[in-house]
C-alpha cells in the first residue's frame, strides 16, 4: 500500500517552559520543558523509567495542570481533557462486561445515544484492526495484542485529531508489537493523525516517529528529526541511517 505520512502545516501542541510538581514530591518531576508537536505528524518521547515522560503526556492530555508555564493545544490553552484528543494506555482497560463493539463506542455512549452511523464506524475500525469478527466477543476472549486494537479502535471512534499514547505496546510479544507498529503507521497516514507516543524502547521510536525527543530527569536534552523515508517498512531497522540515528538517542540518554 503506497500511503505517506505527510505534516500539516503548524502546531498541534506547544509546551512553554512548563513546570510540575507533585505535592508529596521534594523538586519538580517536569523543569521549564519547551517543546512543539507539528499537526499531522507521529513525534516519540522517550526516556528511563521515572524521567517524566508520562507527567508531560499527562500535561497534554488535560490531565494535570503545569505549576508554572503553559500547555496550548491547537491554538487553546488545555485545561481539561478534549474531545479532540483519544488516549491509548499500556493497559487497554477494556471493560469486562461489555462486548467488543460496545467498548469501541464507550466514548460516545457516556455523551449520547448511539446511531446507527455510529456503530456501522465501529465496525469499520474493527475490520481496519483486523478484528470484525469479534465484535460480539468478551475481552476475556482475546489476547493481549486483541485487546491492544480494540482499544486504539475506541480511542479513534470519536475521530480525534491528535492520539496520545503512553506505552501501548509495552507488554506485548515482538512480533504482535511490530504488527500494531505497522497498523498504526497505516492508520495515522489514512486519517492524517497527530501522534504523541510515550515509550522506553528507542528502536520502536526511531521506527515510528517523524521527531523524537529524548527526556531525562524532567527536561527535554534532546529533539531530533528522523530522516528515514515513509512509508516506514521493517527492513530500515537494519538501515545505517536507522542504527545511527538509535546510536545518537542512546548517547542522549545518559546525560544527566
Amino acid at each position: 500500500m503506497g500511503w505517506l505520512l505527510m505534516p500539516i502545516e503548524g502546531n498541534f501542541l506547544k509546551i512553554e517552559a512548563a513546570s510540575f510538581a507533585y505535592e508529596e514530591t521534594l523538586g519538580d518531576v517536569l523543569s521549564n520543558v519547551s517543546w512543539s508537536i507539528a499537526t499531522g505528524a507521529v513525534h516519540c518521547l522517550v526516556g528511563r523509567s521515572g524521567c517524566g515522560k508520562t507527567t508531560l503526556l499527562k500535561l497534554a492530555a488535560g490531565l494535570l495542570r503545569p505549576t508554572s508555564g503553559s500547555v496550548q493545544m491547537l491554538g487553546s490553552d488545555v485545561h481539561k481533557p478534549a474531545q479532540e484528543v483519544g488516549f491509548v494506555f499500556q493497559s487497554p482497560s477494556l471493560l469486562e462486561w461489555q462486548t467488543v463493539l460496545n467498548n469501541v463506542l464507550l466514548p460516545i455512549s457516556l455523551h449520547r445515544r448511539i446511531k446507527r452511523s455510529d456503530q456501522m464506524a465501529a465496525e469499520e475500525l474493527l475490520q481496519f484492526v483486523g478484528l470484525a469478527d469479534y465484535a460480539k466477543r468478551y475481552p476475556r476472549q482475546l489476547s493481549g495484542g486483541q485487546q491492544s486494537r480494540v482499544a486504539l479502535a475506541r480511542a479513534l471512534i470519536t475521530k480525534p485529531d491528535g492520539l496520545l499514547m503512553d506505552e501501548p505496546f509495552a507488554s506485548l510479544d515482538a512480533i504482535t508489537r511490530e504488527e500494531l507498529q505497522d497498523e498504526l503507521l497505516q492508520l495515522a497516514a489514512l486519517r492524517q493523525t497527530t501522534i504523541l507516543f510515550v515509550t522506553h524502547d528507542i528502536d520502536e521510536a526511531v521506527y515510528l516517529a517523524d521527531k523524537v525527543a529524548v527526556m531525562n530527569s524532567g527536561r527535554i536534552v534532546l529533539s531530533t528529526d528522523v530522516s528515514l523515508p515513509r512509508p516506514r517498512h521493517r527492513e530500515q531497522r537494519y538501515s545505517p541511517k536507522f542504527n545511527s540515528t538509535c546510536l545518537n538517542l542512546r548517547k542522549a540518554l545518559t546525560i544527566q
